[in-house]
């Protein structure tokens, strides 16, 4: 005898797993949204004109105009009639009924699902746009939300819904953390940990039981132990080399002494009582429910993994004040446009933090790679190059490359300007620099991290790195010197003036640098200025910058205009300059006063003050 609700479940089950299912409204059999409740007031399959409503229906609250709806039969044999024309009896005919009705307001996609073993299922999908009578027959399975958002409104804004919920998941669990006194970079080194071990099976299957005894007293310690020895597993199995693995299990090793990792009983920081701790078991079991999932999808479930660890460690470990920033993802994506990064380039950055500008880099090589499993074996081994000083940085930094589909047989652990590791990174024959340097070792700190990578290049190789907009502008001896010795051994191709916000949480104004190594700056050379205060992304409450859609055509024109060399008001302008002038566009850019406003102006002195605050200077 068959049971639909058997169909039902495999349904729900599947949405309801799903890691973005948080972003949608899902709804059985009834629908809270006023304009689907009114087309179905009489849509009933009996044609009776009384209400009616399929088993599930969902939306996506960002996008009013778009509904996804799905019709369960037990038996496959009631998939589809003949002529689709039995709303009662077939699962098809079913949908298509209600997406005739829902189309009068929406984009429908309709989902016909029948029946009762998950492998043996039939599955017709249906997509009919708002106001049109024809319906387009799409994809015979069920797909990831990630999927129908893009269905509705392409890869960019489904792209943007899954940055909000990574983000959002990153936010808070860092909320949750600092609610048990985890410090800041205790939590990038916990949340680390538990993504590793997660890549154990050993340790997914087990980590539950070791949270409590037979006597149902809880054992945060045993979990503790259990996510180092899945981290041993992981490495082991990577192929990591024994001095690594020991800086990276000491670095992992420290989370055994936090409060959530060793007391049986805990409070948070502003509580009063005293609970059973299984905070640690309930984190782990968060992480491997909503982000985990994402790994089963190949190329873009690292990408997604990665583009939490990073968000991740950015709300949680970003600090002016220790230097470390960390670069937003779409900048570390805008470095391989503005050096050309080729399929046989290899890249280093000397101060790679957790590896973003390595990950991008990796990533798109891989892309250019395509089908040739050589090379991109080649691109993972040999091609990515990275040096940190900070021991937790270099520990992130190679769990990142792991956790972002490898890359980091070259990730050493040291300081980039001693002799010896300088010597390491020129054996490999980089052509092609990244970097953000620690923004506390002053203009020319930062400066002479860009001159001790560059020196490390291949002649012809590219270097690009993102600066405070001091190290351009300053008229600091120590930091025109180091200006000079640039100039004088390397060409500055371009300087391009960043969003202010660019950082956001951290007030930080910034350049971003492009050289060519080894070919000595002409006087007569023209640098390329780009004035790129306008990246298309906005400050959003508790989500931080998002882009608001309009990120990848900005690129092209910053990219176009760069490589052209092309001068465009308000935009670009070429510009010979020497060590002791300012290296930004503000200070040589025309201006196009006929679209001037009073608001432009006073937002101008905004920004001139806010700048001069954020770079310090309170004269």
């Amino acid at each position: 005898m068959t049971n639909e609700r058997i169909t039902e479940d495999i349904v729900r089950d599947h949405f309801k797993n799903d890691p973005l299912f948080n972003v949608i409204k899902f709804e059985e059999q009834k629908t809270t949204v006023s304009k689907a409740k009114k087309c179905l007031s009489q849509a009933s399959k009996k044609q009776t004109g009384n209400i009616g409503f399929p088993e599930f229906i969902i939306t996506v609250p960002a996008f009013p105009d778009d509904i996804i709806v799905v019709e369960c039969k037990a038996d496959t044999k009631f998939h589809k009639s003949a002529n689709k024309d039995n709303p009662i009896s077939y699962a098809v005919d079913g949908v298509l009924h209600y997406s005739r009705i829902l189309s009068s307001e929406f984009n429908v996609i309709s989902v016909a699902v029948s029946g009762e073993e998950n492998g043996n299922l039939k599955i017709s999908s249906f997509y009919q746009k708002h106001n049109e009578s024809e319906y387009k027959e799409e994809d015979s399975k069920l797909l990831d939300i990630f999927s129908y958002i893009a269905r509705f409104k392409g890869e960019t804004q489904a792209k943007n819904i899954e940055n909000v919920e990574i983000t959002r998941t990153a936010i808070d669990l860092n909320k949750e953390l600092n609610d048990y006194s985890i410090v800041e970079y205790e939590r990038c080194t916990l949340v680390s940990a538990i993504l590793l071990a997660l890549q154990d099976e050993g340790f997914k299957k087990a980590y539950k039981s070791k949270a409590t005894t037979k006597t149902l007293e809880p054992r945060p310690d045993r979990v503790a132990k259990a996510i180092i020895d899945g981290i041993k597993c992981v490495l082991q199995d990577n192929d990591i080399d024994l001095d690594r693995v020991s800086t990276m299990v000491n670095e992992y090793e420290k989370i055994k002494n936090k409060s959530i990792s060793k007391d049986p009983k805990i409070k948070k920081k502003k509580g009063t009582i005293y609970k059973d701790n299984y905070v640690l078991r309930d984190i782990i079991e968060r992480l491997e429910n909503t982000i985990l999932p994402l790994m089963v999808m190949g190329d873009k479930g690292y990408d997604v993994l990665g583009r939490f660890y990073t968000e991740f460690i950015r709300y949680a470990g970003t600090d002016k004040k220790t230097g470390l920033v960390l670069t937003p993802q779409h900048i570390t994506g805008l470095f391989c446009d503005l050096v050309g990064l080729n399929i046989n380039d290899i890249v280093v950055d000397s101060c790679c933090g957790t590896g973003g500008f390595l990950i991008s880099a990796m990533k798109r090589m891989l892309e250019l790679a395509g089908n040739d499993q050589k090379k991109k074996k080649c691109i993972k081994n040999k091609q990515l190059i990275g040096i940190e000083k900070r021991t937790d940085m270099f520990t992130f930094a190679c769990s990142n490359m792991m956790m972002s589909g490898d890359g980091k047989s070259h990730i050493y652990e040291g300081d980039s300007f001693s002799t010896e590791n300088k010597n390491k990174i020129k054996s490999l024959k980089p052509t092609v620099a990244f970097l953000n340097p620690p923004y506390d070792v002053g203009e020319d700190g930062q400066l002479e991290f860009i001159e001790n990578a560059l020196s490390c290049l291949q002649p012809g190789g590219r270097g690009a790195a993102i600066v405070q907009m001091s190290c351009a502008i300053s008229s600091n001896y120590s930091a025109i010197t180091v200006r000079e010795r640039l100039l004088k051994e390397h060409t500055l191709q371009g300087v391009f003036s960043m969003p202010n916000d660019l950082f956001h949480p951290i007030g930080v104004v910034t350049c971003i640098m492009v050289f060519q190594a080894h070919t000595p700056h002409p006087t007569t050379y023209k640098t390329f200025f780009g004035h790129f205060k306008d990246d298309g992304f906005i400050k959003s409450k508790h989500l931080g910058r998002v882009n608001k859609g309009s990120w990848s055509a900005i690129k092209k024109e910053w990219i176009e205009s760069f490589i052209n060399r092309e001068t465009k008001v308000g935009l670009s302008v070429l510009k010979s300059v020497t060590a002791d002038d300012e290296w930004c566009a503000e200070a040589y850019m025309e201006t196009d006063y006929s679209m001037l406003t009073d608001k432009d102006f006073i937002k101008t002195i905004k920004d001139y003050v806010a700048f001069q605050f954020l770079q310090g200077d309170t004269k």
